[in-house]
């Protein structure tokens, strides 16, 4: 018997989830914080991320910002698989050579859609983006 609560345990599968996803060999990031409604990623500086003037592309900042808003609902999603049904996004500044950190939480839980906000800030603080995700529910689980 585990003395682990049952919300440690299937964040923990949250966890192994994030660790083998196949797009995470592309873009490198650490899923830092999950707890009810929330999470937090960071990305690592990597030149291979950058557009033709030197700064993280938006695409790679996108990607980030959906997995973040993704993971919040998630933890919220009682293990069924959530899609991006909807994803805007508002880039407020650059950001290169600086780890960006992420940060997600669940507005409005619906019996079949979620609503996320999320936020991507430099390491020292700058605010990059900011953006609203709509999440679909399917009616299948994630095997833990």
């Amino acid at each position: 018997m585990t003395s682990e609560s049952p919300n440690a345990l299937y964040f923990a599968s949250l966890h192994k989830l994030f660790e083998r996803t196949p797009a995470l060999s592309f873009v490198k990031q650490t899923l830092e914080e999950l707890a009810p409604g929330r999470a937090r990623l960071a990305l690592e500086p990597d030149d291979r991320y950058n557009n033709g003037s030197g700064c993280i592309h938006g695409g790679i900042i996108a990607t980030v910002l959906d997995g973040v808003g993704w993971f919040a609902c998630a933890t919220r999603s009682e293990g069924y698989w959530l899609v991006t049904a909807e994803f805007k996004v508002n880039f407020l500044e650059v950001a290169s050579r600086e780890r960006v950190i992420a940060t997600g939480e669940l507005i409005k839980r619906g019996s079949e859609l979620f609503h996320a906000r999320m936020d991507a800030r430099t390491e020292g603080g700058r605010h990059v983006a900011t953006a609203l995700g709509t999440y679909s529910l399917l009616p299948r689980k994630f095997q833990p």
